[in-house]
């Protein structure tokens, strides 16, 4: 046999929020960047526009002029040139000035993209911080306390403080939870015990005073002394039965874990209880399920119910019936449904466990308290609830995987 296998940890959330948060920052970077590219493309476009040729038609009339008056044109030639020469790098600017602004926009997108990344890691941070946290408060681990410095220095710090705030007070509650569950359960047993013990008790102490009636002039009648004796032997052996119910109770073994196939386990127990049913005991066909239990915990389990519809049903009520059937959500059902007189009303939760009491001669009331354990161990639950057609039907529901939260009852 082994055991139940580590549980998988719920998978990593996605990392939406910090891609966002840098396609927003990469954004409201680059757009006005863009912008401000364009903007100066044109404006510089736009001024290296303007042509020479309107200023070399005025220097060729005045070098006519000049050489109809018979003065050098040297001044003029030299002007010339120089214009030859600004109008060559005006050339040279329209060509490389987009590539300018194009290399400085790149540039600039990589600086704002380390930016962006940076600043982005910085502000996901406390956010992932969290949600780790948050993490650890789901799988019910509340001991979890997130590295704050004192005083917080901006709005996340203080929310991360408050987070921890909020866990310690949740444990807090947690442990004041547990210790009235506890004085609760201890008063559910003492007042179910007082009930129990103060009818063998009562039968005893009546027993007693007659026998302490006897007159000492008149012999014992040994009749009416053998049966006050067989009344406390009764009422011994009775209260004997409930001290070894209890303490079969209270020493249940732990649950070894291991693949089940549950219909094969449920005709066991239908086959066992068959014999000494007085009515028939029927497995009702379907599917068979596969599940990671305990096998001798769900024996005890289901044989406690076939065992007490059994005990309910009259030689003429219907036959027990056992169904098997799984859900759209993989939890797995067992329903066991008898023809006796039924129960009140529903019973689940901590109903079955408050009162232990028994409707049969003899018994100790310990037989839904302990299914209910065990189903409980297993992460599921125990229903009894009055049948369509009358007797009671006892549903089971189990996962066929253990939760964290199970496998920490089991162990």
């Amino acid at each position: 046999m082994r055991r139940a296998p580590p549980q998988r940890g719920p998978s990593p959330p996605p990392s939406r929020f910090r891609r966002r948060l840098l396609a927003v920052m990469l954004l409201a970077g680059l757009i006005p960047l863009a912008l401000l590219g364009a903007l100066a493309q044109g404006v510089l476009e736009r001024v290296l526009s303007v042509s020479i040729a309107p200023v070399e038609g005025v220097l060729d009339g005045v070098s006519e002029e000049l050489i109809r008056r018979g003065l050098p044109p040297d001044t003029l030639d030299e002007a010339r040139l120089n214009l030859a020469q600004a109008e060559l790098a005006r050339r040279a600017l329209v060509r490389r000035v987009p590539v300018f602004i194009a290399g400085v926009g790149i540039v600039a997108a990589v600086v704002l993209a380390v930016s962006a990344v940076l600043l982005g890691r910085v502000l996901t941070r406390p956010m992932s911080t969290l949600l780790e946290g948050m993490r650890a408060y789901s799988r019910g681990d509340l001991s979890v306390r997130l590295p704050v410095p004192e005083p917080a220095r901006d709005e996340l710090q203080f929310l991360m403080g408050q987070f921890n705030r909020m866990g310690h007070e949740l444990l807090a509650q947690q442990e004041r939870l547990k210790a009235a569950e506890q004085i609760a359960a201890w008063q559910d047993v003492a007042r179910a015990l007082a009930h129990e013990l103060k009818n063998p008790l009562t039968a005893m102490k009546l027993s007693l005073a007659r026998l302490s009636r006897q007159d000492a002039s008149t012999p014992p009648d040994p009749a009416r002394l053998t049966e006050a004796v067989a009344l406390l032997q009764e009422e011994v052996d009775l209260l004997m039965r409930m001290t070894q119910s209890f303490s079969t109770f209270a020493r249940l073994p732990a649950p070894r874990f291991q693949d089940v196939s549950l219909r094969v386990l449920l005709a066991e127990v239908c086959t066992l209880y068959a014999g000494t049913s007085p009515v028939p005991v029927v497995l009702e066909p379907g599917e068979d399920v596969s599940l990671l239990a305990d096998p001798d915990g769900l024996r005890r389990l289901f044989g406690n119910l076939v065992k007490n519809a059994t005990e309910a049903s009259p030689p003429n009520a219907p036959p027990v019936r056992v169904a098997l059937h799984t859900e759209e959500d993989g939890r797995v059902h067992v329903t066991v449904r008898d023809g006796g007189s039924g129960v009140s009303g529903v019973l689940e939760g901590p109903v079955l466990t408050r009162g232990l009491f028994s409707t049969k001669p003899g018994g100790s009331g310990l037989g839904l308290p302990i299914a209910q354990k065990i189903a409980h161990e297993h992460g599921g639950t125990l229903r009894l609830e009055p049948g369509p057609q009358g007797g009671t039907q006892a549903q089971v529901t189990l996962p066929r995987t253990l939760s964290s939260e199970s496998s920490g009852v089991a162990a």
